[in-house]
């Protein structure tokens, strides 16, 4: 549920007259299904992962189950450039050739987060080598191309079994499938590298069970502990403990992809009229619609929250709430203190700075526990030029202040936002903007700073929110990637 720290004025909202329609699975799957077949010698090879119809389950869930792709370093170029195109947020990248590597990407669709695992090179569960990228096959089927042989044996029984399942029923048939169709040098070979890595008991049980016999009630426990065992040896300690945050359970940390989640700060900034509160809103419902716990503050100046702060605004003539931006570190010509309020000005932009970090600490770092996203409507910048340019105050509160996670700059032409909101000069908006988009341009966010085209010139396939989305669920899980 979204709680709002400080009411915002509404702008126009030219983002929902022509919201664009976000994907569905089956447009995903469509895409992913034309990047599989190799479109021309040496592209590489890649294939689906799990049992025959898994695409299908996929397809029709709601809910953050993998669709998992075996893929070679060239097929995984392919794929992975299509998933950072649509745009995809990527949740999970493991790159260490002691474990499994693969990169997950949580792509938002119409009906929530869909999850797109990329194993590369080898299989493995883990630092637990199944089979070696070598000796991987893929295959055409009526679901396009697929495992088969030993590789698909190893991912259909051997791989869930050392997740703690042992699967049955039709999965289990196919896995079989897959054994019989190897050829008997594969078959011995995956045998001998689960016995030197499990132990002689596991691997002898898998080879009973692959060969038709029942699967005795403790082998999945048996195969849990043997890879605890192969995770914890010298020569996986260090490549296990990079990978920590992934294997222990997330507990209260668990994020809508059931990974461990940080929280995000998504701050907006414009000028007035470049339309801060549609995108903002926007992004808010974006969000909630695919399950993430979102809480909304406003940051502007003014505000009072600190005793004697309005009674100072209204004595120095100080701009009203929203109507500051970033600008040019320079110090202001004073002529007399009686006309410029030179030292109270100095003394209040020390004030609106503790007042900033007081808000701070009230408002946004409540709602960043435990994996939850505030956007805020406007920051700490606006102090870098009110009540007193180039204040050694603004760079202090800036220092003492965390950065933003997300910056998002709603804009459009100049002229169009001072169309929107006349009130003040149209060269006092323009140069407030530029200001602006400089701030963005100097990077300052700790994961993105990006632009959201408010004009709504864009068309209606343009979804301007779509990368903002993407970089809050990529920064929500930074800690796999």
């Amino acid at each position: 549920m979204t709680s709002a720290a400080h009411a915002t004025t509404t702008a126009p909202r030219p983002l929902r007259a022509a919201r664009p329609m976000r994907l569905t699975r089956g447009d995903l799957l469509a895409l992913l299904e034309a990047a599989l077949p190799a479109p021309f010698p040496g592209a590489g090879e890649a294939g689906w992962q799990g049992a025959t119809g898994a695409t299908r389950t996929w397809r029709h869930s709601t809910g953050a189950d993998d669709l998992d792709i075996w893929c070679d370093d060239q097929a995984y170029l392919r794929l992975e450039a299509l998933l950072r195109s649509l745009p995809g947020a990527r949740v999970q990248h493991a790159e260490d050739r002691r474990r499994l590597r693969h990169t997950s990407y949580a792509i938002e669709t119409n009906d929530g987060l869909a999850v797109v695992d990329l194993t590369r090179g080898d299989l493995r569960v883990g630092p637990v080598l199944m089979v070696p990228e070598a000796d991987i096959q893929v295959r055409r089927s009526d679901e396009g191309q697929r495992l088969t042989g030993i590789a698909a044996a190893a991912d259909l029984f051997v791989r869930p079994l050392l997740r703690g399942r042992v699967v049955d029923g039709a999965r289990l048939a196919e896995a079989r499938t897959g054994w019989v169709q190897a050829g008997e040098v594969d078959r011995i070979a995956l045998i001998d590298r689960l016995t030197g890595q499990l132990g002689h008991k596991v691997a002898d049980e898998v080879q009973h069970t692959l060969g038709g016999a029942t699967p005795p009630a403790q082998l999945a426990r048996s195969a849990r502990k043997a890879l605890a065992r192969a995770s914890m040896r010298p020569t996986n300690l260090v490549s296990t403990w990079r990978q920590r945050h992934t294997i222990l359970p997330a507990g209260r940390r668990a994020g809508i992809l059931g990974l461990s989640t940080e929280g995000c700060l998504v701050v907006l900034v414009g000028t007035d009229g470049s339309g801060k509160s549609t995108v903002a809103a926007e992004i808010g419902e974006r969000l909630e619609s695919s399950g993430m716990r979102t809480t909304t503050a406003y940051m502007g100046m003014a505000r009072g929250n600190l005793p004697g702060v309005g009674m100072a605004r209204k004595l120095l003539g100080v701009a009203p709430a929203g109507d500051s931006a970033p600008a040019v570190r320079e110090t202001p010509k004073s002529t007399t203190p009686a006309t410029d309020h030179g030292m109270i000005r100095r003394a209040a932009a020390w004030y609106y700075a503790a007042e900033y970090i007081y808000r701070y600490w009230r408002d946004i770092r409540p709602g960043l526990r435990h994996g939850g996203v505030v956007i805020a409507d406007r920051y700490v910048y606006d102090l870098r030029e009110s009540p007193w340019p180039g204040s050694r105050a603004s760079r202090v509160a800036e220092a003492l202040m965390p950065r933003p996670d997300v910056l998002v700059l709603p804009d459009a032409p100049d002229r169009l936002i001072h169309a929107r909101k006349p009130e003040r000069p149209a060269h006092e908006q323009a140069e407030q903007q530029a200001r602006f988009r400089a701030l963005v341009a100097s990077d300052v966010a700790r994961t993105e700073s990006l632009t959201v085209d408010t004009s709504g010139m864009g068309g209606a396939d343009l979804d301007p929110v779509a990368p903002v989305v993407a970089a809050v669920v990529s920064t929500l899980h930074r800690r796999h990637v």
